[in-house]
């Protein structure tokens, strides 16, 4: 299993924003479970190996609710990295920084 950690600072606009958020999250296909401890928040996943739509529902989701991006590095492979690695991706330097190789 994968495991990310949500350790941003959560800024809700209100409840129905905070609903939105985990409801949003709870629906990506290949999250198992979602915790919070302390001030992180752990995010249990299936695999490593994620579609491409459950992957882009998270780069989406971390943008949104400015999660940090990096975290999200971990899921690059061979099999995505024609779209998730393109230097010209809006996430690209979130997620990688400006030092990666693609």
């Amino acid at each position: 299993m994968a495991m990310l950690i949500w350790q941003a600072p959560m800024r809700y606009f209100s409840a129905g924003d905070e609903a939105a958020f985990f409801s949003w999250l709870q629906s990506i296909f290949g999250v198992v479970s979602v915790r919070g401890y302390g001030h992180e928040l752990h995010i249990r996943l299936r695999s490593k190996r994620l579609s491409v739509q459950s992957l882009r529902e998270l780069i989406a989701l971390y943008q949104r609710y400015q999660g940090n991006m990096n975290e999200l590095a971990q899921f690059a492979n061979q099999a995505n990295s024609s779209w998730f690695a393109d230097t010209n991706a809006y996430w690209y330097s979130q997620v990688f920084g400006s030092t990666h190789a693609a």
